[in-house]
């Protein structure tokens, strides 16, 4: 039977109209329709796509944009925002593999190769990482989070390596815009921290902080306003408990052992790591602004909203992670959600702490405060003061400290899992897949002990270190 351009168009506009209404089971026969008429139609499969990731159905969503591609292969720009959604679900071997393809058809698109290299490191494939990051520097140096990137592709032993040239070509061209050439100090930070080089490391690490904390506009007296407003805002009221859902919580300050928690618990049967989720900081932030913290109805429809966000569909599973560290400043919120849910504190030495938070470039405005010594020591005041406020409420929360965990990884984790009511002994799942921060390398080594008391090769250099931090 012949479909006409106008009948297609038709049942897409249908679609779109249903999905308003919150019609999503209709809406999403519409645009399947529409894609078995026309499997190249994009806003289709895009609106399709980003609908049933709303759901928390991410994937389908997934499938429906690789499935679209294979059809359409239209062009680079395609070609990047496929891949660029496929990442946005956490789904990087799909990601990877179109990625590829596209990489064939377009081998000059320095951006595509950035795209490329971004997934073959969260999934651990270091060498086709590192060699598609260097492509996109080489080509366009002004991809800034590739310089990062690359930085993380290894571990740095030689001072002749080729890579840390190409750090400080880019640290010291002033023609290139100031997030690249910040990306490229960063890494070039890491590198020379690597070698043992610290003197150095600072000397490239001082003004590139100073630069990123000019723009990162964050402010600390607002920061001691909001902590000062939680610790006096009204209880919020706690929402049935679902005993078939148990979430996993692992807060604290970023840099303190979270990915490594987080990738310890995954390894567990029954156990889903979601990596770090945005939901619970801008849910909470939705309803403060409307005024219903207090509306059971509202808090029920969020509830229901993480929950989904947080199962998905692929296999079912008892526990699921996630592991945003600033959830810390939302404990009362994520226990009203979910009565149930496990709160897991990460917890490191202050100094060591500070130390890797200042060496690391982040894209998120909430970590602004990483860049200057006196903001990271009010966010660890502050991080100590609601962590203390959480316990004095009542709630259960469960320390690590990140020492102790490297020390003995196997009876810590053991006694986490067992506290968090994991079976602590069936280890049998793999490593996780994809990690997507700046732990990726670490993460995937043996756990080593060189990071503790890190900070006192950098006390000759950083007196702030001391001067403002416990040891």
């Amino acid at each position: 039977m012949h479909h006409s351009p106008q009948s297609i168009d038709a049942r897409y506009r249908s679609g779109n109209a249903l999905r308003t209404a919150g019609d999503f089971a209709a809406a999403e026969a519409e645009f399947r329709g529409v894609l078995a008429q026309a499997p190249q139609h994009r806003d289709a499969a895009y609106s399709l796509a980003f609908m049933l990731r709303e759901q928390g159905r991410t994937d389908a969503a997934a499938t429906v944009i690789a499935a679209w591609w294979q059809v359409a292969r239209p062009d680079a720009e395609s070609a990047l925002a496929a891949v660029g959604f496929l990442i946005e679900c956490a789904d990087y071997e799909r990601a990877l593999a179109v990625g590829r393809r596209a990489r064939a058809l377009w081998p000059d698109d320095a951006r595509l190769a950035a795209r490329v290299g971004e997934a073959a490191l969260a999934l651990g494939d270091f060498d086709e990482a590192r060699d598609a990051l260097r492509v996109a520097v080489d080509s366009a140096p002004r991809l800034g989070n590739a310089w990062l990137r690359l930085a993380y592709c290894h571990r740095f032993a030689e001072r002749d390596d080729a890579d840390l040239a190409r750090f400080r070509r880019a640290w010291r061209d002033t023609t290139l815009d100031t997030t690249a050439r910040l990306c490229a100090g960063f890494a070039l930070g890491k590198a020379l921290d690597d070698l043992g080089d610290y003197a150095a490391a600072v000397d490239v690490l001082r003004p590139a902080n100073l630069t990123a904390h000019a723009g990162a506009g964050w402010n600390r007296n607002a920061w001691q306003k909001f902590v000062d407003a939680r610790l006096v805002a009204e209880r919020i009221p706690a929402q049935p408990a679902d005993d078939d859902f148990a979430p996993v919580f692992i807060v604290g300050l970023p840099r303190t052992g979270t990915t490594l928690v987080a990738s310890g618990l995954a390894r567990r049967t029954g156990v889903h790591d979601r990596g770090e989720l945005n939901w619970i900081p801008g849910l909470y932030a939705h309803l403060r602004e409307h005024a219903q913290l207090g509306n059971a109805r509202a808090l029920a429809t969020t509830a229901t909203m993480v929950r989904a966000q947080m199962r998905r569909d692929d296999a079912p599973a008892r526990f699921y992670l996630d592991k945003n560290p600033l959830n810390f400043r939302y404990v009362d919120f994520i226990v009203a959600l979910f009565p149930n849910a496990r709160i897991v504190h990460c917890r490191r030495s202050p100094r060591d702490t500070a130390l890797s938070l200042w060496m690391q470039h982040f894209a998120h405005e909430d970590l602004g405060f990483s860049y200057a010594f006196a903001d990271i020591a009010a966010v660890q005041r502050g991080c100590a003061t609601l962590m203390a406020h959480w316990r004095a409420a009542g709630i259960d929360i469960h320390d690590i400290d990140y020492e102790d965990l490297v020390a003995d990884p196997g009876a810590r984790m053991h006694a986490l899992a067992s506290a968090l009511g994991m079976d602590s002994e069936n280890t049998s799942q793999p490593a996780p897949s994809a990690v997507a921060t700046a732990s990726v390398w670490q993460v995937r080594q043996p756990i080593y002990l060189r990071s503790v008391e890190r900070w006192r090769g950098y006390a000759p250099y950083l007196a702030e270190l001391e001067a403002l931090f416990d040891a």
